[in-house]
């Protein structure tokens, strides 16, 4: 969920034939973003008494993506840092939740993956007004659809894997995610009729959908050892980026 949106993101730039350099230092900028964000994370679950000895993590963390991203903006241009005003209600509502013991809840997933979906945006168009300008042209749209089949296979993987451990055995959770993977199958077969999307979308959110009620099924039988698991969800997010470059 980290590098995925990112790299589908850089890839839709080279794509149009205009990536740069600054790519690197924005990835960069990222990674000790998300480190910042969980050092921050545990610091706010930690007692007072602990609290001073986990500030320097977050301070160095968060004074390197810092550098990173101002590097990017003099290098792309300064525009970038107007994706700031997306990313702070959606990092800051995730950090209020920590703060009240919710980290593990959907609400916080959610807002944890629109976060990490928005960065396949921030790659292709640093410049939000270019997204803006342009929103009516087939290749911004195609940006902002894979933009929701990262969001759409990346909640409905939370959803799934409640159903895997914390919530296994659960209809009522189960229907909830089977629902879920059912709304991203039938929006990707939408795209199709009406957007020309690639045909192979539908059959894969219906993967995805299948996997969703075949495995919580099984595992109420029998146990599915959680490297199962990630395997499966591994190879997904691979078959993900491989149909973002066709």
């Amino acid at each position: 969920m980290l590098l995925t949106p990112f790299a589908i993101g850089a890839s839709e730039r080279a794509r149009a034939n205009t990536a740069g350099w600054w790519l690197v230092s924005l990835l960069l900028c990222w990674v000790l973003g998300y480190f910042a964000f969980n050092a921050a994370s545990l610091w706010l679950r930690s007692t007072p008494r602990r609290r001073p000895e986990r500030q320097l993590p977050v301070l160095v963390y968060a004074g390197a993506s810092a550098a990173f991203g101002i590097l990017t903006a003099a290098l792309v241009g300064w525009s970038l840092l107007w994706w700031i005003l997306p990313f702070l209600p959606l990092l800051g509502a995730t950090l209020w939740l920590v703060t009240h013991g919710k980290e593990r809840s959907v609400a916080s997933g959610g807002l944890t993956v629109a976060a990490a979906s928005l960065m396949t945006l921030v790659a292709r168009f640093p410049d939000p007004s270019a997204l803006l300008g342009t929103f009516d042209t087939s290749s911004t749209q195609r940006v902002i659809g894979l933009t929701l089949a990262v969001f759409g296979y990346f909640f409905g993987t939370i959803l799934y894997v409640k159903t895997m451990i914390r919530e296994r055995g659960s209809q009522a959770w189960l229907n909830v995610s089977l629902g879920w993977h059912t709304l991203c199958t039938a929006g990707a077969a939408a795209a199709v009729l009406w957007a020309g999307a690639g045909r192979w979308w539908p059959l894969f959110f219906l993967a995805t959908a299948v996997r969703a009620w075949v495995l919580p099924t099984i595992a109420l039988k029998r146990p599915i050892r959680p490297v199962l698991v990630g395997t499966f969800e591994a190879v997904l997010t691979l078959t993900l980026v491989g149909l973002c470059f066709l």
